[in-house]
C-alpha cells in the first residue's frame, strides 16, 4: 500500500544519539552514587526517562531533578549527535503529499534544542510530538495517534519508524503499521509485530516508487 503518513522516532532511529546518551548518562549517574555501563546503555537506552530510572535504581521522586540535571549535561553534547548517513536525503525527498511527523519520548525541549542543527530536515515534519505533549507517553499508543490526528491521516494508513520494542508496541496499540529501522535496533530485541524491516533509510524512499 502507499501510506499516507510517516511517522518517525527520534532516538536510533533518525538520530545516532546513543554515545552522547551513554556519556551523559554515566556522568549524572555518578552524582548520584551510581555507576552506568554498556550494557545499561543499550537496555535503558530506548526506555521512556521513568522507566530508565527505575531499572537503574534512581528514586520515583528523583524524576524531575534527575531529568534537569540530564538535559543541562545533554545540552553540551547535542553537537556530538549525528543524523544517520541517508537519513537527510530521505526526508528531504520523499514526495509532498506524504505526511511527516516525529512522535518521541523526548521531552519538547530536547526535542526542540537537539534538532536545531538540522532545519532543513525539520521543516519538512508536518507534526512533532514529545513526551510532554500528551498525557501519557509511548507505549501507549496516544501519542502517535495524536499526531496522526493532527495531520489528518486514519491509522490504517499510516507508518510509524522506530527502533525499539517500545516503538514497536505502540505501533501495535495505535493500529498503525510498524518499520524497523534495523540500522538503530537493539542487537537483543526479539521483534515481532513488523510490517517493513529497513536495513537503510534508502529503503523506506523505494515505498514511494513505481
Amino acid at each position: 500500500m502507499t501510506y499516507q503518513a510517516l511517522m518517525f522516532d527520534i532516538d536510533g532511529t533518525l538520530t545516532n544519539s546513543l554515545p552522547a546518551y551513554t556519556r551523559v548518562m554515566r556522568q549524572v549517574l555518578k552524582e548520584y552514587g551510581l555507576s552506568f555501563n554498556e550494557e545499561q546503555a543499550q537496555r535503558t537506552f530506548p526506555m521512556a526517562a521513568e522507566q530508565a530510572m527505575a531499572d537503574l535504581g534512581v528514586a520515583a521522586d528523583e524524576f524531575d531533578h534527575f531529568q534537569a540535571r540530564y538535559e543541562a549535561v545533554m545540552a553540551d553534547h547535542f553537537q556530538d549527535i549525528q543524523l544517520y548517513p541517508g537519513i537527510e536525503h530521505l526526508i528531504t525527498t520523499l514526495p509532498a503529499s506524504v505526511k511527516l511527523g516525529i512522535v518521541t519520548s523526548q521531552r519538547r525541549n530536547e526535542l526542540e534544542a537537539g534538532m536545531q542543527p538540522h532545519q532543513a530536515m525539520m521543516t519538512k515534519m508536518a507534526v512533532t510530538i514529545g513526551a510532554d505533549d500528551t498525557p501519557k507517553r509511548k507505549p501507549d499508543p496516544l501519542p502517535l495517534l495524536t499526531a496522526l490526528e493532527r495531520v489528518h491521516v486514519a491509522p490504517e494508513n499510516a507508518l510509524f519508524i522506530g527502533d525499539s520494542l517500545s516503538d514497536e508496541q505502540t505501533a501495535k496499540a495505535a493500529n498503525v503499521d510498524f518499520g524497523l529501522a534495523v540500522w538503530g535496533m537493539d542487537p537483543n530485541a526479539d521483534h515481532q509485530q513488523v510490517a517493513h524491516r529497513f536495513a537503510h533509510p534508502d529503503d523506506i524512499g523505494r515505498l514511494f516508487k513505481n
